[in-house]
Order: structure tokens, then C-alpha cells, then sequence
């Protein structure tokens, strides 16, 4: 019996608070104007106006943007200074494998003289070693002879 009192009251509560609030007068009520529909030649016009391409970054100005990671660096004197961070990528040696005339297998692809090799041109070819050349150094590479397929007995 109470559980139907109490649940009557909580259900007529809402009713009261709903009646007791004020529904406006029909003079504060504003009309609204339905919205006007857009003719063809508007939405045309529209279409026209984000048709033309957008310009954006040029590849030349992101390659010379300074890098966004900055660290601060403290010397023994307290000075603070800033650098950025480059990653350095270890490469694996480069190694000659085999050659033929004008051609060298080196890491396991095909170069011929004055092709590029990362940051080395090769020079000359020749039976069992390549010289290669960059800016600053220049470079041999010899064919490794040892193969543990093939034995020699030496006595």
C-alpha cells in the first residue's frame, strides 16, 4: 500500500511542476520564416567558388623548415644552447659480391661504372675490387674469396 502511495506521488509530481510553469502568450511567440531554398544557380555559384585549387606548401620550403625538435644543451659555463635533433640511420657495410666486365654486385644489386652507390660514385671496376669516390673519401671494395662450400688442404 505504500509502495502505490509513494509511487503516485512521484509520478504526479512532474505533472504539477509542468502546470505550474507559465506556456507563453501568443503575442511572445515569434513566427518563424521557413528557410528559403537555394535556386540551382546559387549552389552553382558555390560550387564555382572552392573549385580552384588551393596553393599549399612548396616541397622546396619544407625541406629548408628548421626541424620542429629543438633541445636545450648546457655547457660547463651554464650557457644554454639549442640544437636539433637529427636521427642518424645506420646503415649496413657495403660489400662487394661479385663483378662482370663493366658491372658490380655490390649488396646485392647490379651497378655499372658511374652509377651511385648511397653517397659514393663508382670509379672503376675490375676483377675482384671496385673503387668508389664521394666528396670527401674514396673507397675500395674487394670480393670476399672465401667460401665455406669449398675446402683446401694445405700440407
Amino acid at each position: 500500500m505504500k509502495k502505490l502511495l509513494i509511487l503516485s506521488i512521484v509520478s504526479l509530481v512532474p505533472l504539477a511542476v509542468m502546470a505550474s510553469t507559465e506556456a507563453p502568450s501568443p503575442a511572445q511567440v515569434q513566427k518563424v520564416k521557413p528557410a528559403e531554398t537555394p535556386n540551382h544557380a546559387q549552389i552553382n555559384k558555390q560550387i564555382q567558388e572552392i573549385k580552384p585549387p588551393r596553393t599549399g606548401v612548396k616541397a622546396s620550403d619544407v625541406l629548408t623548415t628548421k626541424s620542429p625538435f629543438i633541445l636545450l644543451k648546457t655547457d660547463k659555463d651554464g650557457k644554454k644552447t639549442t640544437y636539433a635533433v637529427k636521427k642518424r640511420v645506420k646503415l649496413p657495410p657495403l660489400r662487394m659480391e661479385s663483378s662482370i666486365n663493366k658491372n658490380v654486385k655490390i649488396s646485392g644489386k647490379w651497378y655499372k661504372e658511374g652509377d651511385r652507390v648511397r653517397q659514393y660514385t663508382i670509379l672503376k671496376v675490375s676483377s675482384g675490387e671496385v673503387t668508389l669516390k664521394s666528396k670527401k673519401k674514396e673507397l675500395k671494395l674487394f670480393q670476399n674469396q672465401k667460401n665455406e662450400k669449398i675446402q683446401f688442404n694445405v700440407n
